[in-house]
């Protein structure tokens, strides 16, 4: 158990001190610009993560699975897993630049943001620098390196933010600028130091290894294509059905929530290499399921810790965004249900079954289309938040019912328990008045102390007996 809390603990330095400057990054952006280019500014991330999304091709997540048969030979396996990722993000970076005007006006609504542009094109190839070189760090379980990357990379857009905003102009210009070139000077760094070793020109690629893991990654293309609806569509059909300064509203929203992400982060970093690790050694499957409960009971009462204090959330972001604590308690639902779907979800890789991400993210991707067409026409950036928020429960839903299948029938009991009480409370949060949603979410937490409790007692005890201790 020690040396499991002591890796987590070095895993997650770099997340929480992360999000500490992201927290004091959010506040500090909402006091300079207003809603409208804080929606602006959204879409240039957007544009971001959409493309992320489809360059890598499945091959981060191949090198992930790939890792422990191939530790013998690390660098070969990463120069064929970043070999057809840099390919598409330099293709990227050509439609780009031969198409700026288009994106211009597809992203901000004008035709002659061009700068904004041409600087996503310059920060593909050092994105998949980035996300490799960590990749490689993770998976080699060297934390205290890891977090000092991703500090790193948010004390540098932290700073980039305020020199700009001093000396540039008080726009969404240099929230893009910032993120653009924190993002450009990371890759560089990680490069130099985790990648130089690496002879890439000296490494043919190798066909039967990349044949595997396309074989592994591609499936989960569609996937990541229909998953997308399910991350960004509350975006793209605010910014079509609302105004600039409601999509500020609600991504402003979104901001404080992927603070909460850090749990989520730190979590996934963790686990996923322990994880596979256990699968290889033929741990027993009690070792799971003590995780599986305690990660779960803790993330249904730290959704509700965090509904508590939702008004601190209006505090932060200043009079001009407090609307956005009504946009809140929904968005939460992410970063909590996918973190408790990343504790159950590992049979679907332990199988190799990755072709039924594409099932999972059809499911929930139609699902949020849906739930945001109804709902924005009539809640504007609530009903996007709830359409998420529900579409983030079915999607949980559906990756522990497909992981149970093809791996071993835990009970499911608590995780109906814990959803509804969720629920429960985001609606509270979002629609109730005055004192009651508070009360309503202080006795769920009491009544749920005694569970967690034990699931601690019952993760520390089998942990110790299993030698991971």
């Amino acid at each position: 158990m020690k040396i499991l809390l002591k890796k987590f603990g070095q895993f997650s330095i770099g997340p929480f001190v992360g999000a500490l400057l992201g927290f004091i990054t959010v506040p500090l952006i909402t006091y300079f610009i207003s809603t409208a280019e804080y929606g602006r500014s959204s879409m240039f991330t957007l544009a971001q993560s959409t493309m992320s999304m489809v360059l890598y091709l499945g091959m981060d997540q191949a090198f992930v699975r790939e890792f422990n048969h191939e530790k013998d030979r690390v660098e070969r396996l990463l120069a064929n897993a970043m070999l057809l990722p840099m390919c598409m993000a330099f293709l990227f970076s050509v439609l780009l630049l031969c198409f700026t005007e288009r994106v211009s006006l597809l992203l901000f609504d004008v035709p002659y943001e061009k700068l904004p542009v041409y600087a996503l094109a310059l920060m593909l190839p050092f994105m998949v620098l980035e996300n490799f070189g960590l990749l490689k760090i993770r998976m080699e379980e060297r934390g205290m390196q890891y977090s000092l990357y991703v500090i790193l990379l948010k004390l540098l857009t932290l700073c980039f933010t305020v020199i700009l905003f001093l000396s540039y102009e008080k726009s969404f210009h240099s929230v893009i600028y910032a993120t653009a070139g924190a993002e450009i000077i990371t890759g560089i760094v990680i490069s130099l130091t985790s990648l130089r070793k690496i002879p890439f020109l000296r490494i043919s690629p190798d066909k039967a290894l990349l044949s595997r893991m396309l074989c592994f990654g591609l499936p989960l293309m569609p996937a990541a294509i229909l998953g997308w609806a399910l991350t960004s569509m509350d975006k793209l059909m605010l910014r079509g059905m609302c105004s600039f300064s409601e999509l500020g509203l609600y991504s402003a929203a979104y901001k404080i929530v992927s603070v909460l992400g850090i749990v989520q982060a730190c979590f996934t970093l963790f686990w996923t290499p322990v994880a596979y690790r256990w699968y290889e050694a033929e741990k027993g499957k009690e070792c799971f399921s003590a995780v599986n409960r305690i990660v779960s009971i803790a993330m249904t009462c730290l959704c509700l810790i965090i509904l508590l204090c939702k008004d601190i959330v209006a505090f932060i972001l200043g009079k001009d965004f407090a609307q956005a604590i009504y946009i809140f308690p929904f968005i939460i639902l992410y970063p909590i249900m996918y973190t408790m779907s990343e504790a159950n979800a590992v049979g679907i890789g332990f199988a190799r079954k990755t072709q039924y991400n594409i099932l999972i993210s059809a499911l929930s991707g139609v699902i949020n289309i849906l739930l945001n067409s109804l709902l924005i026409p009539i809640l504007a950036g609530k009903g996007a938040a709830m359409a998420t928020g529900i579409s983030y429960i079915v999607f949980f839903w559906a990756r522990t019912l497909i992981s149970r299948k093809f791996w071993y029938a835990f009970p499911l009991k608590r995780y109906i328990v814990y959803s509804a009480v969720i629920l429960l409370n985001c609606f509270a949060h979002t629609f109730a008045a005055a004192w009651a949603p508070y009360l309503v979410s202080l006795v769920c937490v009491l009544a749920l102390a005694p569970e967690a409790w034990g699931a601690l007692k019952e993760c520390k005890s089998t942990l110790l007996e299993a030698g991971e201790g």
